[in-house]
């Protein structure tokens, strides 16, 4: 009698300690996935920022903003190359008078890889500009770390910079959407000197002020920087589109598909229409 209950439980034990090695197995194969998925993410390692070079530009104010080309190695700022341009998207250069602005140009590089972030001390007597590198850099970080979309708040676009002017447009973004808009043009005012101003009340084309004064709201209708061209300001109204679209480059936002008119598109319309 005491044969036959010895020999069940010898046959339970086997049984048993078969299961539990089977079982084993899996968890090995999952941990060998695993440690393969985690080499595979190379750069994504530690902060999760991509090796290369990323520029952005911080938000803009009236008295302009500053670009940032920012490189990363292994999860590092090992470079920081800063320009800071105009409320008119002049670039300020060797000749701008004012040198704490030089001397803090020359110093927040190396606090930024220092401090390997953006959020770093300004520099003084050079705070705006301090300010708005690093929420450049700030961005350049985020577009390292994978961040795609478009970045809220205002920034400034110019059309494209000739001897005779151009088109200013700062261009705010709330969830991506224009909430705002205000214009600006740029013109010589002294061609010995190269010095330009923007068009201000006294200038004599009632059409121009009254298409700086209606455009914002239809870029904002339209939530693109393709609208109408505004009858007897054509020139300023295609400038005022490019400097739009610059801005919403800048915030990082692409025009999707179907915003405003392509040129073969307005070229099929006036075929239906009749028009040559």
């Amino acid at each position: 009698m005491k044969k036959l209950i010895v020999i069940p439980v010898i046959l339970l034990l086997i049984i048993s300690t078969a299961l539990l090695g089977c079982e084993a197995e899996p968890d090995n194969g999952n941990g060998a996935e695993n440690g393969a998925d985690n080499g595979d993410n190379g750069a994504q390692v530690g902060n999760g920022r991509e090796d290369g070079t990323f520029s952005a530009a911080s938000e803009a104010d009236d008295r302009g903003y500053v670009h940032a080309d920012v490189t990363f190695e292994d999860d590092e700022i090992t470079e920081v190359e800063l320009a800071e341009f105009n409320d008119k998207g002049i670039e300020k250069g060797e000749d701008y008078d004012w040198d704490p602005f030089h001397e803090a140009m020359d110093e927040l590089p190396e606090r930024f890889k220092e401090a390997n972030d953006s959020d770093i001390e300004v520099y003084t007597e050079a705070t705006g500009t301090s300010e708005k590198a690093m929420g450049a850099v700030d961005k350049a970080i985020q577009r390292a770390e994978g961040e795609t979309g478009a970045f809220d708040g205002t920034f400034l676009g110019t059309s494209e910079q000739t001897d005779d002017g151009w088109g200013v447009a700062w261009v705010t973004l709330d969830n991506e959407e224009i909430s705002e808009v205000k214009l600006e043009e740029v013109t010589l005012t002294d061609e010995e000197d190269e010095e330009y101003e923007f068009k201000d009340d006294d200038y004599q084309w009632e059409e121009w002020h009254e298409a700086k004064e209606a455009m914002p709201d239809w870029f904002v209708e339209e939530n693109s920087s393709e609208v109408d061209v505004y009858t007897d300001a054509t020139e300023s109204s295609e400038m005022w589109m490019e400097a739009v679209e610059d801005a919403l480059q800048k915030a990082g936002r692409e025009e999707e598909a179907g915003e405003g008119e392509t040129e073969d598109e307005e070229e099929v319309g006036e075929e239906e229409n009749g028009e040559e």
